[in-house]
């Protein structure tokens, strides 16, 4: 074969699409994002002559890959559970309403906290859906901020659709 007709012949080998081969269908191997419920314990800082304040809230996010840094809740996908001190999340029947008017209910296990990080520690149901709750480590999953005060959110649990 000559140089020039060997050169051709690859750069066609290389550039051929095969032919009879379809596509795998879309999603067939990749992981997909679902919703997800955070169970949250909050602080507000003011920097001057206010002690710190607590509170305790769930966070829905519809892609739980835009919770992943920092990113706030909507407004109206967030509620508060205890407006005056950190709830305790391993009592039954902790909930609370979203401005939507869907209400999360929590059932995390007394023993929940004792358990191993991201283990399963109870459920949840938002009245259309059942979730797995899980342990997280405490993280902070969002702040939002002004020149003299911080709301801060951390993780306690985070549940996921069963």
């Amino acid at each position: 074969m000559k140089p020039f007709a060997a050169l051709t012949f690859l750069v066609a080998l290389v550039t051929a699409s095969p032919l009879g081969v379809t596509p795998r269908e879309s999603g067939s191997l990749e992981k997909r994002d679902t919703e997800i419920v955070y169970l949250t314990n909050c602080r507000n800082l003011v920097s001057c002559c206010t002690p710190e304040a607590h509170s305790s809230r769930i966070a829905y996010y519809p892609v739980s890959g835009q919770s992943q840094n920092g990113e706030q809740p909507a407004a109206n996908n967030e509620c508060t559970v205890d407006s005056s001190n950190y709830t305790w999340w391993e009592q039954d029947g902790k909930h609370c309403s979203f401005p939507t008017g869907v209400t999360f209910t929590t059932h995390i296990d007394s023993d929940a906290q004792s358990r191993p990080l991201y283990s399963w520690s109870g459920w949840g149901t938002n009245g259309f859906k059942n979730f797995n709750c899980y342990r997280d480590n405490g993280r902070k999953l969002y702040e939002r901020s002004g020149p003299e005060w911080a709301f801060l959110c951390n993780v306690v649990y985070y549940c996921v659709p069963q």
